[in-house]
Formats: C-alpha cells, structure tokens, sequence
C-alpha cells in the first residue's frame, strides 16, 4: 500500500515562532489572572477567602443571589442599562451627523470649527465639574436621570467626532458621485451608502464610550442621592458598607458590574480594533 505524500510542505517551528508565542500566553495570563482571580473569590464563602486566598474549598454560588437581591445590585445594574443605552444611543446620533458635515460636507469655516471642537480633548472631566454641576441645578434636572445622561453624552462626543471624521473622510467619493447619479438625496446616501461601511469605526464607538458610561463613578456620586437612580458602580458603594466582611458577597457584585463590559468588548472586538487603527491612520 503506497504512502500519499502531503501536498503542503510542513514548516518546522523557528525559535522566534516559540518565543512569540510564550510571551503572548505570558501576557495573555497577566491579563486574564485578576479576573480569574475575582471570580474565584466571588464563589468561595469568606473563610476560605482568608485561608486559602489563591485556591478554592468551597463552592458559593449563593453569594450571586445575595448580591442580587439584598444588595441591590438587580435594581443599581437596570439603572446602569438604561443610563448607558439612552446616552450611547444619543452619543450615536449626534457624533454621524457632525462626522459627516466634518468629514464629507464641509460647509465654509468647518475646518475652523473642527479644530476649536478638538481643544476641547484637552478639558478634563473635572475642569467641567462645576460648570456642569451649575448647569444641571438651573435646570432643574437634579436627582433625575437627566443628570447622568447629558453630561455622559457630552463627555463622549469629541473624540468620537474626531475618530469618525477621519474614518468618514477616506471613504470613497465615488460612491456618492453614483448615488446622486441614480437620484439618491443627502439622506439616502447617509443611510444607504455610509453608514454600512462605517460600521466598524461606529462599533469601537460604542465599546469605547460604553466602557466610559458604565464604569463612572465620579460624577454620579456627586449628583445622584437617591438609591433609586444609583447606577451600578456607585451602589457598590453602599453594598460595601453593608457587607464589609463578606469578600464573596462583594466579589459577586463586582462580576456582575464586570460582565456587560466584556460581553461588549468580545462582540465588538474585531472591529474596535478596524475602527481606531482606521480613524488614527485615515485621513
């Protein structure tokens, strides 16, 4: 019986292939360790979080339970939702319109403008505080959502301007050209003829803004006093206190708080990466 020799050549392994590849699991461990580690400790009872601190003798998964319901952490993670669904929703909307005036109308003095919206990279979250603050108690949106969302929003737009200007401004003119052609308005072509290729940059959006809505902590402490409209990282707050010794309670409230965020990164991962590497080159 006659041996089938492979077509394809097998290439032997270089010892630059191996050392690549070991310092890749190398920081590829250094990255995924501390969130083993929580969720290790967020399923062990508090006894073996002191004593065996790196291992595991128990199993708790009723510490998720305990967080969900006497710590309210159901109630402070629907207010997160919502907060950060209608403010990136928002962050959406006004960041393709300025984009694509930016990037393909460029009315007279747009270049001008643009460069003044971009100074404003340079203003810290905490330079806007008080004027912000100021702001929303003449308005009398304090101690409502409001008071969360409109400050997100604006917080998220400039860079977002900027990324999906560049990234709009290297798209193809000749698209356009061909849908005017055929009888498309200003509007079709948006919708039809854009917007599907500017997907990727429109995802590193949402999970870059997404991980600035969910996670803040700062502003929200100061405006919002109400347990009701608490959002996720600052009930954890108040859950602290009320479980100060119970390391796997506390673990659990903050797998909870972690999950949306990676769910979001690992859907949109392929195209966070497309989209930045496209907005900062392109252009």
């Amino acid at each position: 019986m006659t041996k089938v020799k492979s077509i394809l050549p097998i290439k032997p392994l270089k010892s630059k292939n191996i050392l690549e590849g070991a310092v890749m699991v190398f920081f590829g461990f250094l990255a995924l360790y501390p969130l083993f580690f929580v969720l290790l400790t967020s399923l062990k009872s508090n006894t073996d979080v002191i004593m065996n601190p790196f291992g595991i003798r128990t199993f708790e998964p009723l510490n998720y339970i305990t967080a969900w319901t006497v710590g309210k952490v159901g109630e402070y993670l629907l207010n997160s939702v919502i907060t950060t669904i209608i403010t990136i929703a928002l962050q959406l909307l006004v960041i393709i319109f300025a984009s694509y005036a930016f990037g393909k109308l460029r009315p007279w003095g747009s270049s001008v403008l643009f460069a003044i919206t971009l100074i404003g990279m340079f203003v810290t979250s905490e330079m806007t505080t008080v004027p912000n603050y100021m702001t929303i108690k003449n308005l009398g949106l304090m101690q409502t959502r409001w008071s969360l969302i409109l400050p997100y929003t604006a917080g998220g737009l400039i860079m977002g301007t900027y990324i999906l200007t560049n990234f709009i401004r290297a798209l193809p003119r000749e698209l356009d050209e061909a849908a005017l052609i055929d009888g498309a308005g200003i509007w079709d072509i948006i919708v039809r003829v854009d917007l599907p290729l500017i997907v990727p940059a429109l995802a590193a959006l949402v999970i870059y803004n997404f991980n600035g809505v969910w996670s803040e902590f700062y502003w929200a402490l100061i405006v919002v006093k109400q347990d009701h409209l608490k959002t996720l990282p600052l009930g954890l707050i108040n859950f602290q206190s009320q479980f100060t010794s119970s390391y796997g309670v506390l673990t659990a409230g903050l797998m909870i708080l972690m999950t949306p965020v990676i769910t979001v990164y690992l859907f949109f991962s392929k195209y966070f990466i497309a989209g930045i590497s496209a907005g900062a080159i392109k252009g």
